[in-house]
């Protein structure tokens, strides 16, 4: 009878994840367990079978990767990053979207689970984690990208810093009368620490936040929607304050459509220097954070955790800091 990868588990004592990676070739093996797997392979004869390799008890050479919206060219250098690690060895990455539905984020995670995904990569959803746990309980350990969620490893941005910045550098620039434009999400917390953020700092000048536009998405229409409200505000703030560049590229775009002056009418300042901010008909000043290292930070981290033989560990929590990128959106008035 030929021997299978779980009795050569059962004789070494370690889990049949491991084996089939130390079989496979996989990377983030130690040289002392891929010695020892092959030797007792050797001794039971063991022939592989790719197919069952696949199937349950062992793991696939997948790597599922998980974001909000492929449109977003925010995830571009994160993306990138991801891809780069995971063909130097040999992996796939399997990258899908959510468009921000827990829906579609429960079923993307169940087709992770049936290919036997080595690991997961994604940015959640956050109004239910419960698939998200038990992904993990199942020994398929799960980087969150963007979001902090405590109970997972997580890799953000200090968002409360980036509000401050914005404040700070909006405030220097002259202006005084503020406001923000936000999706209204309930569960982006990113969004809600960057609001607090910026109204902490105004208020630390002794200056209030005007106005705050809730426009229902973070797409560019969103931002649309917010420049209509502004046109119709009889208290138009002066500069703009945008949760993500996406709702700046919109706000601006509805601006220059009908005559309206970026910066000289009002000043727009974004959030994430996603790709094209900086070639957009008015360049957007912008929060910028490393994208490629966050992605290159998630992957790392991912197969750190793959090779662990146990899937017990402290959930590390990473958070990077923003930084200021000015451009002429936000030029000082003449």
């Amino acid at each position: 009878m030929t021997a299978t990868i779980k009795q050569i588990a059962d004789e070494l004592g370690i889990s049949a994840s491991t084996v089939s990676r130390a079989l496979t070739g996989f990377a983030y093996v130690s040289e002392n367990t891929r010695k020892k797997v092959l030797e007792k392979a050797e001794e039971l004869d063991y022939s592989p079978n790719m197919w069952a390799q696949n199937l349950v008890g062992s793991q696939s050479n997948i790597i599922g990767c998980l974001v909000l919206e492929l449109s977003n060219p925010f995830y571009i250098p994160m993306v990138r990053a991801i891809e780069d690690v995971t063909g130097k060895n040999e992996l796939i990455t399997f990258i899908t979207e959510t468009r921000r539905d827990l829906q579609t984020e429960k079923y993307m995670i169940e087709r992770f689970k049936r290919v036997r995904a080595s690991g997961v990569i994604l940015t959640p959803v956050l109004s239910d984690l419960s698939h998200l746990k038990d992904l993990e309980k199942m020994g398929i350990p799960i980087v969150v990208v963007g979001r902090t969620v405590n109970e997972l490893d997580s890799i953000n941005i200090d968002n409360i810093e980036s509000g401050k910045l914005a404040a700070t550098h909006l405030i220097e620039k002259g202006f005084r009368r503020f406001g923000f434009i936000q999706s209204g999400d309930l569960y982006n917390h990113p969004e809600q620490e960057r609001l607090q953020g910026f109204r902490n700092e105004l208020l630390s000048h002794g200056l209030k936040l005007n106005t705050i536009y809730t426009v229902g998405n973070n797409h560019i229409n969103g931002g649309e929607k917010a420049g209509e409200l502004w046109i119709n505000d009889k208290n138009r703030p002066e500069a703009i304050f945008c949760s993500n560049d996406m709702l700046a590229m919109g706000f601006i775009q509805s601006m220059v459509r009908i005559g309206i002056d970026i910066p000289g009418d009002v000043a727009v300042l974004g959030h994430d220097d996603t790709p094209f901010t900086d070639n957009f008909i008015v360049p957007i000043s912008t929060i910028a954070f490393p994208k490629y290292e966050m992605g290159k930070m998630a992957i790392r981290l991912l197969l750190k955790r793959i090779n662990l033989e146990s899937n017990q560990h402290t959930p590390a929590l990473f958070s990077l800091e923003p930084s200021l990128v000015e451009r002429r959106s936000t030029d000082k008035r003449i």
